[in-house]
């Protein structure tokens, strides 16, 4: 299950600096390599291919990990702790990461579509070309983080703290932020029809939006627009 390749091949995560995935540890079942090793501290590893179903990996640390080409379908994350990590070409969906903090996380071509963030803490993250289609955002804490290229279509962000949040290219299509600052949050070049907002419309105040998406919230204001 462990080897070792010789080729130099570095990969940029965020907040680190460049991480020769040659010295990793390579991983195929993060399954046996748990059983084998039993520590829930994980470091320097590149899981490659991983290929797991419901299983259970809550309460681990990972640091300084890449993982690539890996599919974790439902599997519960809850409490753990990815800390300079990297997921390129990974499936994610209907995982749990309730609990869990992401630090310095790049996250590109990538499908986390219908995963739980419930209470998680995320910051420091990069996310590029993915799709969070259906992901639950509930008290979920996200500070400096960039989203580019990525979709959250019929996502929720309820009762999340926002700071630093950066959008660009981003469909939010049918998604939902209830009691969730929007506030200086620039959405002018992503796609925000059919958002919905709590019935006192807090949310709202202080997005930054263009002319075509403020016709569209005046509609959910009550607004009647005339030329």
């Amino acid at each position: 299950m462990k080897s070792k390749k010789t080729s130099s091949n570095k990969v940029k995560i965020t907040g680190s600096s460049d991480i020769d995935i040659d010295a990793l540890s390579h991983v195929d079942d993060l399954s046996i390599y748990y059983d084998k090793y039993g520590d829930s501290y994980i470091e320097s590893l590149y899981l490659y291919n991983c290929n797991h179903s419901f299983n259970e990996f809550s309460y681990l640390n990972f640091e300084l990990c890449v993982f690539k080409d890996c599919i974790f379908n439902s599997c519960d994350f809850e409490n753990s702790t990815f800390l300079n990590c990297l997921f390129l070409d990974c499936d994610l969906s209907s995982c749990k990461f309730e609990k869990a903090q992401l630090d310095r996380v790049t996250i590109t071509k990538s499908k986390f579509s219908g995963t739980s963030f419930l209470s998680a803490k995320l910051a420091n993250i990069i996310i590029s070309e993915s799709n969070f289609n259906y992901a639950t955002n509930f008290e979920t804490n996200i500070n400096d983080v960039k989203f580019e290229s990525t979709s959250f279509v019929e996502s929720s962000f309820d009762d999340c703290k926002l700071k630093n949040f950066n959008i660009d290219k981003v469909d939010f299509t049918n998604s939902e932020f209830f009691n969730t600052s929007l506030q200086d949050i620039d959405f002018r070049t992503s796609i925000i029809d059919n958002i919905r907002f709590s019935n006192g419309l807090s949310e709202i105040k202080g997005m930054v939006v263009d002319a075509f998406q403020a016709a569209s919230l005046a509609e959910i204001l009550g607004i009647v627009v005339k030329e």
